[in-house]
């Protein structure tokens, strides 16, 4: 025969075991939520524009000295009268109206022709035209230029214009691509921690239930045998 101390101890016993089961496989049916940045320490993705006009005042560009960085996107627009072509060819701060080995190269075209790239790193680039004596003239430039920087004295002569300022049309929003997926994943987690904790509420209210229905019963079996 059990005595009805040890019957109560059983009770409490079976309870908190319960409990301690409900809470373990309340906490398994949280999914893993992803992280909202994919790479938080990458930098923003920038979608600032830069127009350069090839050919502007027919041997020039018409920005030749401004700054730019990683991610910004170069919108190269050729025009001139006539078939006369140009060319942006990647050059050195030693060497302005030579090509750089490994350097980019955008080939020589004419008006109409246009083509963009994208900045690959925070850096200085200095660009030219390859085609006859273009750069003798003047048409060469720089981005990032170090401050105090001077062009070399055996050029011809200077750029024949210095725009420091951007050059309308240039879009330049205030929200970046990562704001934009930062904004989009949290969205997500939000919902998806939203569903979680409704799903995980629902289980523990019917667990709780379920061992509240178990002991009593177990109670009163005990209780007749006794």
């Amino acid at each position: 025969m059990i005595s009805k101390k040890l019957r109560i101890l059983l009770l409490i016993s079976i309870f908190v075991i319960q409990i301690i089961l409900v809470k373990s496989q309340t906490y398994s049916v949280d999914p893993i939520l992803p992280p909202g940045n994919p790479n938080p320490t990458d930098p923003p993705i920038s979608l600032t524009n830069h127009v350069i006009k090839v050919g502007f005042m027919h041997t020039g560009f018409s920005r030749n000295n401004f700054t730019a960085s990683k991610g910004n996107v170069l919108f190269w627009l050729w025009e001139g009268d006539g078939p006369n072509l140009h060319s942006v060819v990647e050059s050195t701060l030693e060497n302005p109206c030579q090509s750089k080995v490994g350097g980019f190269n955008l080939g020589q075209h004419s008006e109409p022709y246009n083509v963009s790239m994208a900045v690959p790193e925070d850096r200085t680039y200095v660009f030219f035209s390859d085609v006859a004596d273009d750069c003798k003239k003047g048409m060469y430039g720089g981005i990032n230029l170090p401050q105090g920087y001077t062009w070399p004295k055996d050029l011809t002569q200077p750029p024949q214009q210095i725009v420091t300022t951007p050059l309308n049309p240039t879009p330049t929003p205030t929200v970046t691509g990562s704001m934009s997926i930062a904004a989009e994943g949290a969205e997500s987690t939000s919902t998806s921690k939203s569903k979680s904790d409704s799903s995980s509420t629902y289980y523990l209210k019917e667990s709780s239930f379920g061992i509240i229905i178990g002991s009593l019963v177990y109670y009163k079996y005990i209780t007749n045998i006794s």
